[in-house]
């Protein structure tokens, strides 16, 4: 067994990476701010990590249509947002409702920014997955004089 130091801002972190969720699956479509979170219902679950060259985003979200979902990048936040329409009709009465249907958000604050116009996603399966190179602003880069 190997023996971990205990990393007080890694659990600080995570403190404030559940609190963040419990926020926003508590008061989505609750809120008055329209530009954010707006007429949420639901939000779907998503891994989110950092490589080198980027981040990347896998978003879970079954039974959408690609055309369903909108991926905004504004400087270091990425937002995907979006709507799950019910399946056919809905019947009078339910014996059991456990799936989320409408509107759903997510927003994700990275460490660094990255470059809107290189981003690549690919939706299959059900999953998307946000493929987010960085900008060269931190990595000693420099812009010449002209």
């Amino acid at each position: 067994m190997t023996e971990r130091k205990w990393d007080p801002l890694r659990d600080l972190l995570t403190l404030q990476e559940r609190m963040n969720r419990l926020f926003e699956e508590s008061f989505a479509g609750r809120l008055e701010e329209p530009a954010l979170v707006g007429s949420a219902t639901w939000t779907p679950l998503a891994d989110a990590y950092e490589m080198p060259e980027g981040f990347v985003v896998d978003v879970e979200l079954p039974g959408i249509e690609e055309d369903d979902v909108e991926v905004q990048v504004d400087g270091d936040v990425l937002v995907v947002k979006g709507q799950r329409r019910a399946l056919g009709q809905r019947p009078d009465r339910f014996h059991r409702m456990e799936r989320s249907h409408g509107p759903f958000f997510r927003s994700f604050k990275l460490t660094e920014e990255v470059d809107p116009a290189r981003v690549s996603a690919q939706f299959r399966d059900g999953v998307l997955r946000l493929e987010l190179p960085k900008t060269h602003g931190r990595a000693g880069w420099r812009r010449e004089r002209e």
